[in-house]
């Protein structure tokens, strides 16, 4: 799941991590079972890419139908249509390429407008970056201003084609969130949960925009997350957003360096809201900057078992797996992240470690 916050630089970690001898690590005690509430995932980003790069347009349209048709019928496996959708989350500019042909191809096909309208908003906010407002230049607002429009048009094509299209709906109101249009997102708001009130991706993102460091507060969190338990029984992820407060307040505690007090907090975010990928992603940075690897990388590897496939969970994987000296599981993380994003500075570092580490002779 995309969060924007500022997060410590890999870069600068590496420098402590990898140009020292690794800290012994206490090994971590073990997580509570784990509690799934979505049937398991089928879709898988890499074969959606390879149909893709094939131009079986056909075939996507039919697996995509097939994503919405079981979302209808079962709307706690939402989120496998939503992974199937993030395969277009990329900086590639050949897979913008290949969807425009899709389009011309299947002009009346949701799946093909929703997956520019994904790429697009994709490409927008990391264009953005994960800084606060005041940290980030006009010159990024203004280009992610012309992604957003780009995936406006090809979003509102494809709801208009499946109005019970819910990824659309979120996208949308997250681009409206960032923004800061709130008309447009009170708008959409009232829509989204008149037509699907028992979609989580739109109850997540309408509560993003009651956090605080997005114009909301507590209070409102608080409300919506209660209203949304009236839909618990038709779709069981709902009871995720009763700890949005303590993720919002243990991430909030992480970025200030309140390290032992975010991970407690986030702790208590999964005790009230249950097994959630991003309470376990946030909790699992707050335990790598405390240089808790072992407990960073648990957190890490029980995010990716319930959302898989995250580039920006594995890029964080990639980095405590570095720190403890792991090099053959960092590469295949690298991997895996290099099919939706272009390599960094960051990431060349810790791919060049991964490498030298790789060759050396075991002692």
């Amino acid at each position: 799941m995309k969060r924007y916050v500022i997060l410590t630089s890999i870069c600068m970690a590496l420098a402590t991590a990898l140009g020292s001898s690794l800290r012994a690590q206490t090994p971590a005690p073990n997580l509570a079972p784990l509690v799934r509430l979505t049937p398991p995932f089928t879709a898988n980003k890499l074969s959606i890419l390879a149909r893709l790069r094939q131009k079986d347009f056909i075939g996507l349209d039919s697996e995509f139908d097939q994503y919405q048709q079981t979302f209808e019928k079962t709307p706690a496996a939402e989120l496998n249509e939503k992974l199937a959708f993030d395969s277009f989350a990329t900086d590639d500019p050949s897979v913008g390429d290949l969807i425009e042909e899709w389009i011309l191809a299947r002009p009346t096909s949701f799946a093909a407008h929703m997956a520019m309208g994904s790429y697009f908003s994709w490409r927008g906010w990391h264009t953005r970056g994960p800084a606060f407002a005041d940290d980030t230049q006009a010159s990024q607002f203004e280009k992610m201003h012309k992604f957003f429009a780009q995936s406006d048009t090809e979003t509102r094509l494809a709801l208009k084609i499946e109005p019970r299209l819910s990824i659309a709906y979120a996208v949308l109101l997250g681009e409206a969130r960032g923004e800061s249009n709130d008309a447009i997102h009170q708008s959409l708001e009232s829509d989204a949960l008149r037509v699907m009130p028992a979609s989580f991706v739109i109850r997540e993102e309408v509560m993003k925009s009651r956090y605080p460091r997005w114009g909301g507060n507590h209070e409102s969190m608080a409300d919506f997350a209660q209203q949304s338990q009236a839909f618990v029984k038709e779709n069981p992820l709902m009871h995720w957003l009763l700890g949005s407060i303590d993720a919002d307040e243990g991430e909030t505690q992480g970025i200030q360096g309140e390290l032992a007090q975010s991970i407690a907090t986030l702790t208590q975010a999964i005790q009230k809201g249950g097994d959630y990928s991003g309470f376990y992603l946030i909790r699992g940075e707050s335990y790598v900057h405390s240089s808790l690897f072992e407990q960073g990388l648990q957190d890490f590897d029980r995010a990716n078992e319930l959302f898989p496939q995250d580039p920006e969970l594995l890029i964080l994987r990639a980095d405590v797996l570095a720190r403890l000296g792991r090099p053959k599981e960092v590469l295949a993380d690298l991997q895996f992240v290099s099919v939706f994003e272009a390599p960094n500075v960051e990431s060349n570092q810790l791919h060049d470690w991964a490498v030298k580490a790789s060759s050396k002779p075991a002692s």
